[in-house]
């Protein structure tokens, strides 16, 4: 060893560090950070207790039941909807034959967000989601649009999907949507005041009014809703704002 220490000692301090270089080990490379997202939500739903054994839980519930609001729960999230001046009807119980999970136990049908803001075309949703939508509209949406000069404010609101019972990203199988609970919304894009619409769609680095709104919306959105996803997450969101009240361990909430 002392020998080797004295070889080197001699050798140019170029030799040294091009040396040095050659046996250092390779960066390991970063994680895909929407793998990594999933990994942790992974993580953090596991519910283990401190010896590391898995809780015993209760038998199993639809998720439709489990979401099931109180009558004092619903009572409140309507009293909500009122305050922000909601057009909706509450509706009948919705099941689905073949799926027994998907389903809203008190849906609500809404036909106006806020005051002046429509919901085209008419949607059925949970009411916790309406009034998470209401929030976003009125302390979010409408105060961007302002900013925006000749266009006026939002009158309305383009969805894709409120309900439905499917899978995630329409797939023939795996988990369920929050769709088919209620739980979210696609927005699809917004018309204003004077007419004009502006689309949700890819519009990185493109430097306009179009986008600076587009962008404020969608960062704004999880500040009301869990999930927020959109053009850049996936092909699948390319074209809409995939907005969900979905609960997780921890409060964790997805933006992508």
């Amino acid at each position: 060893m002392k020998l080797a220490a004295a070889l080197i000692a001699t050798l140019p301090l170029s030799v040294v560090a091009q040396t040095a270089v050659e046996v250092s080990p390779a960066p390991q490379s970063r994680p895909d950070p929407e793998e990594r997202a999933e990994e942790v939500i992974a993580e953090i739903e596991v519910e283990a207790d401190e010896s590391g054994a898995l809780e015993v839980t209760a038998p199993a519930t639809s998720v439709r039941d489990s979401l099931t609001e109180t009558e004092e729960e619903f009572a409140a999230c309507l009293a909500q909807l009122d305050g922000f001046g909601t057009v909706y009807e509450v509706s009948t119980t919705l099941t689905e034959e073949n799926d027994a999970d998907c389903g809203v136990t008190r849906p609500v049908m809404v036909s106006e967000i806020i005051p002046g803001v429509a919901l085209q075309p008419d949607a059925m949703m949970r009411c916790a989601t309406v009034a998470r939508l209401a929030e976003w509209m009125q302390g979010s949406v409408q105060p961007a649009a302002a900013l925006i000069e000749d266009r006026g404010p939002v009158v309305e609101v383009q969805h894709g999907s409120t309900y439905i019972c499917r899978r995630r990203n329409n797939l023939p199988d795996g988990k369920l949507s929050e769709h088919a609970f209620g739980n979210a919304v696609d927005v699809m894009g917004f018309t204003f005041e004077d007419g004009s619409r502006l689309n949700i769609e890819p519009r990185a680095d493109a430097g306009t009014i179009e986008e600076a709104f587009q962008r404020a919306v969608r960062g704004a959105a999880c500040l009301s809703f869990t999930t927020v996803l959109g053009p850049g997450t996936d092909a699948a969101h390319a074209d809409h704002l995939h907005l969900d009240i979905k609960e997780r361990n921890g409060g964790y909430r997805l933006c992508q």
